[in-house]
């Protein structure tokens, strides 16, 4: 009599681990194939998948939803207005290749040689309790980071983001105790000890691009 009951047992324990990896299996498949979607061109928009960005830049980045690159390799720069593909070496040249001159654009050329997007926003994060209210008028942290990666200098960011006129001599003395290697005027204004080496690194690397106090 217990000899049908452990068979019976038995089948159903080595059915459901049978189960599980065909599950996972259909899972896994079913999200390579998207992958695989969005990378050739249809309309599928991951980026709202990224729940540790709010809204604004996911749509500013993403309003036109995963279409894939079609440049190939040797030029992987796909001009804005027009399917032109332009090579690395020949955007910030000085030289128009797109017809619109988006490989020329001042915000293109500054991102490209800015800190990330990402570094920045983990950075305003990070110290958003004292930097953003001293710095930018407690403005919206993605929105900050777009301006440090696009703006050619503090009036740039002022207007983008609405500084007062205390905000911008703050960040205006933020970027030179950097340039200076000072860090008292950043402790004065709320900068937690500590945070001191991180911060100098980004904002130093926002002036050798080119980042204009004035």
């Amino acid at each position: 009599m217990f000899i049908p009951v452990l068979q019976y047992i038995n089948y159903h324990s080595s059915k459901n681990k049978m189960v599980l990896p065909a599950r996972l299996e259909m899972l896994t498949l079913t999200f390579l194939a998207v992958l695989s979607t969005c990378a050739h061109g249809l309309k599928i928009d991951l980026s709202r998948l990224a729940l540790r960005r709010p809204s604004y830049f996911v749509n500013k980045r993403s309003d036109s939803g995963c279409h894939g690159n079609p440049c190939e390799a040797a030029k992987p720069f796909l001009c804005r207005s027009s399917l032109t593909c332009v090579a690395l070496k020949y955007v910030c040249d000085g030289t128009w290749d797109c017809d619109d001159g988006f490989d020329e654009e001042p915000s293109v050329c500054n991102a490209a040689s800015r800190p990330s997007f990402d570094d920045l926003l983990y950075l305003i994060n990070k110290e958003r309790h004292w930097m953003v209210p001293t710095l930018f008028n407690g403005a919206d942290p993605e929105l900050i980071a777009h301006s440090l990666t696009t703006a050619n200098g503090i009036q740039d960011i002022s207007d983008e983001v609405g500084l007062t006129p205390q905000n911008e001599d703050n960040l205006r003395k933020a970027f030179q105790a950097a340039s200076e290697g000072d860090e008292r005027p950043l402790l004065d204004m709320g900068m937690p000890q500590g945070a001191w080496h991180e911060i100098q690194y980004l904002l130093q690397k926002l002036l050798d691009s080119g980042f204009q106090l004035h």
